[in-house]
């Protein structure tokens, strides 16, 4: 199967624009969150029939509610695709300091998280990398999620898949899960990600 997953499109239209363009190409579409402050950008981005949606730290409330009420919307869902694999979905971050709407304590996390059935088939999409994984912002700290890397570890998810650290590019393995840091969208890049016999592959493409 191919993925193309996106992360951080912060309202830039024509990373919108690219992604529907290329959507066809692919089985699903990968979004990680940040995507608007405005209802009529996300409802664009819904209009993409094969998407998986989670919401970032930076997505304001009428915006995550609007993305609710898509069949697209992913948080703390799973969904099962083919070849035998799940999609499950938590966006949102932990604290940050810049006060956004979608931070939640590390406790609230992972006691959300710990609900989900999560295992071996599962592609995971979360929008805050595990702390200490391809996490270091701009300020060189780590800003990833402490209840993340505790529920990957725990639950050893196939892939993870995830952005928010714009700053931050890679794609590691941790105790069998591949982690796929999702570059932003807003500087016109992405993931292509191929999956065969439960092996990823993933390589940074331009929008």
């Amino acid at each position: 199967m191919r993925f193309l997953a996106v992360s951080d499109i912060h309202e830039e239209e024509a990373a919108l624009e690219s992604i529907a363009a290329l959507s066809s190409s692919y089985d699903h579409v990968f979004v990680c969150g940040d995507i608007s402050r405005s209802v009529s950008f996300a409802e664009d981005l819904m209009r993409i029939p094969n998407a998986f949606i989670v919401p970032g730290n930076w997505d304001n409330e009428p915006v995550d509610r609007a993305l609710s009420k898509s069949a697209h919307y992913v948080q703390e869902k799973r969904v099962e695709i083919g070849d035998s694999l799940n999609v499950v979905g938590f966006g949102y971050s932990p604290p940050s300091p810049f006060f956004t709407y979608g931070e939640l304590s590390e406790e609230e996390i992972y006691s959300r998280m710990k609900k989900l059935k999560i295992d071996s088939n599962t592609l995971l999409l979360t929008h805050a990398p595990p702390k200490g994984h391809l996490d270091t912002g701009s300020l060189g700290r780590h800003i990833g999620s402490e209840s993340i890397l505790r529920i990957i570890q725990e639950r050893k998810p196939l892939a993870a898949f995830f952005g928010h650290a714009h700053e931050a590019l890679g794609i590691e393995e941790l105790d069998g899960t591949t982690l796929v840091k999702i570059p932003p969208a807003n500087s016109m890049r992405a993931c292509a990600v191929t999956e065969m016999r439960k092996r990823i592959h993933a390589e940074y493409i331009s929008l």
